[in-house]
């Protein structure tokens, strides 16, 4: 059993960065070509230029407190998904931001964060976070999965209902908040 969940957490830092920065001309093309949000505010930069930290730097940044105005200019995403992309759902966070999801594996990229706090193939796992509106119970579901855990879909409340599936199923991980 290996001890990483990829094969890149172990990499030397020097190389990881310039296996990172070998594709960021790439990424911002397809940004560009892809969204009209980012072909707007990336209209004046030669992608090709972009090759170090420093550069990276200097690209215009779009804040979480600036995504209500742009969603609401531009409904529901605001121009910021991709156009080639496939869109399965769409969340409601707080603001309220629209948050895009594709079902793929691992959407949400927690698989890692699973790995590393212990969960493994075959624990089942309850989750209590809101499946309703907001895309936290389906984060932390989709990052159990990709651990090959089994999930336990219970949400937030019924208390006395998550205590008999705790005593009936034995679940080996618990996701969700601290005060539930």
């Amino acid at each position: 059993m290996s001890h990483f969940y990829h094969a890149n957490e172990h990499q030397h830092s020097e190389t990881r960065e310039q296996n990172l920065l070998s594709r960021l001309a790439d990424f911002i093309t397809y940004a560009k070509n892809n969204s009209p949000y980012y072909q707007a505010i990336l209209a004046n930069i030669d992608a090709t230029n972009i090759t170090t930290r420093s550069q990276l730097a200097t690209l215009p940044i779009t804040r979480k407190s600036d995504l209500l105005d742009i969603q609401k200019q531009q409904p529901p995403l605001g121009g910021l998904a991709s156009k080639s992309g496939h869109i399965n759902r769409i969340f409601q966070s707080p603001g309220p931001i629209y948050d895009p999801e594709n079902c793929q594996q691992d959407w949400w990229r927690m698989g890692q964060a699973f790995y590393a706090a212990g969960f493994r193939a075959g624990e089942l796992v309850q989750n209590c976070l809101s499946y309703h509106l907001t895309p936290g119970g389906f984060i932390l579901d989709s990052g159990a999965r990709a651990c090959g855990c089994v999930v336990i879909p219970a949400g937030p409340g019924q208390t006395d209902q998550q205590l008999d599936v705790i005593e009936d199923l034995h679940p080996q991980g618990y996701c969700g908040t601290p005060s539930f």
